[in-house]
């Protein structure tokens, strides 16, 4: 009914719009079905702009959120690339910084063994004597002090033997003094292969004066390991440079058994009395110092 009367209402508004003399012969009821089919029309004229407009309207929203999405596909797509691109390029990164710090940890590596050779050998030239090889005079008073403590804490015996090699001089004014050196070499290894044990050490004390600490070893094993070692040399012969050489050398022995105020260097000024009486008395033999109560 509403809608009738606003069909009505548009039809009558229409006819007043294309008023003209013509409307003026009409009858009432041919003027009211002009008006209805005026509204009907107006009303489907507005209905198909409505549409119109309203799908003008959405086609206009589709397209715009299309494009929006499409954006936002583009974007989600170039975020990928990007996530993907940063992730390569740390990837890359890390793999590169591994790289490098295991280049860092071998070159670490390499200086630390190369610092530790080095450490080693300037220990090695601190202890050893470079011409014979055995140990020299700063080790020799590092190890008589600590192996005199360890006899005193163990009440253990200490002996000392020192070597002298008879006549060396003439060794040197006859044959040169490389003759002097190649003789003292010869010697060392003789004293090598004399000490038996791990804790029995040989010492090139100057010149061509040697000597041996000998812990927890009484005067009478001290002077079964000189004298194995004195007639060894003897019976052997020292050659150079085609020429032989027949060398001696003369043993001194002193034993430290707990006296009462005797220390180190009581101990070796013993065994150097000892070796001054062996060499006093012709040289070749073994002499032994005895401490007086």
């Amino acid at each position: 009914m509403k809608s009738l009367v606003v069909v009505k209402i548009a039809g009558f508004t229409s006819l007043l719009v294309t008023y003209s003399p013509a409307s003026k012969a009409m009858t009432e009821q041919s003027a009211e079905h002009l008006c209805l089919g005026m509204g009907i029309f107006l009303g489907c004229l507005l209905t198909l702009l409505l549409c119109l407009y309203l799908n003008r309207h959405y086609r206009r929203k589709y397209q715009k959120l299309l494009r929006q999405l499409e954006l936002a596909k583009s974007n989600a797509q170039l975020a990928e690339q990007t996530l993907n691109t940063l992730a390569k390029e740390q990837q890359d990164s890390q793999d590169f910084l591994e790289e490098r710090v295991q280049e860092r940890t071998l070159e670490l590596n390499i200086a630390l063994q190369e610092l530790e050779s080095a450490n080693q050998e300037l220990e090695r030239k601190n202890v050893l004597d470079e011409l014979t090889g055995l140990h020299n005079r700063r080790f020799y008073d590092q190890k008589i002090l600590a192996e005199y403590r360890r006899s005193r804490r163990n009440l253990t015996s200490l002996s000392l033997v020192l070597i002298d090699i008879d006549h060396f001089k003439s060794v040197n004014d006859n044959h040169g003094h490389l003759a002097g050196d190649q003789c003292l070499i010869w010697l060392a290894q003789y004293i090598k292969q004399s000490l038996k044990r791990s804790a029995d050490k040989a010492f090139r004390y100057g010149g061509e004066e040697f000597c041996l600490i000998l812990p927890n070893t009484d005067a009478e094993g001290a002077l079964l390991v000189a004298e194995q070692l004195r007639t060894l040399v003897s019976e052997q012969v020292f050659k150079f440079q085609e020429v032989e050489v027949s060398l001696t050398i003369s043993c001194g022995i002193c034993t430290y058994h707990q006296q009462v105020d005797i220390g180190p260097e009581q101990i070796f000024s013993g065994a150097d009395k000892a070796l001054y009486q062996a060499k006093h008395n012709g040289r070749n033999q073994t002499q032994q110092y005895t401490f007086i109560d």
